[in-house]
């Protein structure tokens, strides 16, 4: 979805509001989400003297894989950014939002990019998720009964020995 901010305020209004859904499901945003429901975004455009502010308000919903446990559980996103264009973001070389010179937003663009900015890099189902069981593999908190083996790095034996032989 292309805007173009010059041509949005053609009738001489100071605010605009713009609402897409965008399908992400066919993107690489990050290897532990996916996003197979439609991603709403919520587009909020202010004229002022010489700048435009836009603030962007994104509600998604993603499939996850949890870091600790591999389970899939589903994490909601929901956040609001604010940016503001002005004539001299066109002239740096990486600008901040999608906008190229004639004015014109990606919003897709856009909002893909504070998506994959808003998803962490370690997904967690519960913040106190104990992970797999070192010996079979299952989830912790299935009590699987197996009894962590008490195996030390080869390379630190020598060390063991320096402490059994201080008793």
């Amino acid at each position: 979805m292309l805007v173009n901010l010059n041509k949005v305020f053609s009738r001489g209004e100071n605010e605009k509001q713009l609402c897409a859904q965008f399908d992400f499901s066919g993107e690489n945003i990050s290897f532990d989400a996916v996003f197979r429901q439609p991603v709403n975004a919520v587009l909020d455009l202010k004229k002022g003297r010489d700048e435009i502010s836009v603030t962007l308000s994104i509600k998604a919903v993603a499939q996850c894989s949890c870091a600790r446990c591999l389970k899939l559980f589903e994490k909601q996103f929901d956040f609001t950014q604010e940016f503001v264009v002005t004539p001299a973001i066109l002239t740096e070389s990486e600008p901040e939002i999608p906008v190229d010179s004639n004015y014109t937003l990606d919003v897709k663009q856009l909002v893909l990019q504070e998506l994959s900015l808003a998803v962490p890099s370690v997904l967690l189902c519960r913040e106190d998720c104990p992970g797999l069981c070192p010996v079979c593999g299952r989830p912790l908190e299935e009590n699987c009964g197996c009894q962590p083996r008490q195996r030390t790095d080869p390379r630190l034996e020598i060390l063991k020995q320096l402490l059994d032989n201080d008793d």
